[in-house]
């Protein structure tokens, strides 16, 4: 987890309240029926409601730039640690029963997002120190402009020459190109092996091109080695960014439903409690 004193510091919290917020539940329980409409079920429910409502301002903190209440890594460890605690609030609110529609896609939808939520955590620490392995100082256009640079050299030497060099110089292209899903089959792969795989694979077309254009082909092996390296990097480096951002396409709208669904539980309670 990033920062690790205030990492520390939220999981010493985090056990303070969890006990704070169960031992008051399993008390109730041993002397009451317990249900979302009890006094302590429903002091659960508006600690939930606060806490859902707290967890979502996390998203406008993150671009409140001149805030200074608070680090952005503080409120990270408070975001981490509070969305685990809600959840335990939100079952001890239902008191283990599950019979309001609302409340139980309420209660489904803040799973989704407390899951999604250690998912990206768990990314967080991990997949930077993977992307330090990729990333260099080039820019993706300025690596674009050397992928292109490195083909139209490999073009010019293969330009003239005869069959066999054209056709290695044809399979060269064609093995360099990414492919479907290249990025996906690359994060369960080793770089090494892949490069490793690919000189010793054409070092055996050395044999099959005429003698004078033997050192032509050695110059075209090294260029293509070089762009397939190059390319290899551009395809990491990408694809850990898009990974390192893709839950966010499950954690962000499901919170933004679980707060419409926590107001209309909200707002349904009150309705039918004046209809009593």
């Amino acid at each position: 987890m990033p920062v690790a004193r205030s990492g520390k510091l939220w999981r010493w919290i985090f056990a303070v309240l969890l006990i704070a917020v169960s031992a008051p539940f399993i008390w109730y329980s041993k002397h009451e029926f317990p249900h979302g409409g009890s006094p302590l079920g429903l002091a659960y429910g508006i600690a939930g409601f606060l806490l859902i409502l707290l967890l979502a301002f996390f998203g406008i903190r993150k671009r409140w730039y001149r805030s200074t209440w608070g680090t952005l890594e503080q409120w990270l460890q408070a975001h981490i640690y509070l969305g685990l605690l809600v959840l335990a609030v939100l079952l001890f609110h239902a008191g283990g029963r599950f019979n309001d529609a609302i409340a139980v896609t309420a209660l489904i939808l803040a799973v989704i997002v407390v899951l999604s939520g250690i998912v990206g955590a768990i990314l967080y620490a991990t997949i930077p120190r993977l992307l330090t392995e990729v990333e260099s100082n080039l820019t993706v256009d300025q690596i674009s402009d050397q992928l292109n640079q490195l083909g139209r050299q490999m073009a010019r030497i293969a330009s003239t020459k005869s069959a066999p060099f054209q056709h290695t110089y044809s399979e060269l292209m064609r093995q360099s190109a990414p492919g479907w899903l290249a990025g996906w089959r690359l994060l369960f792969s080793q770089r090494g092996a892949t490069a490793r795989q690919s000189t010793t694979e054409w070092s055996s077309a050395l044999s099959a091109v005429p003698r004078d254009e033997a050192e032509d082909l050695r110059q075209m092996l090294v260029l293509a080695r070089q762009r397939r390296e190059l390319l290899l990097r551009l395809i990491y480096q990408q694809r850990y960014k898009n990974v390192l951002e893709a839950w966010l396409y499950v954690h962000v709208p499901f919170t933004i439903v679980l707060l419409v669904m926590a107001v209309a539980h909200v707002a349904a309670v009150f309705y039918y409690g004046r209809i009593r």
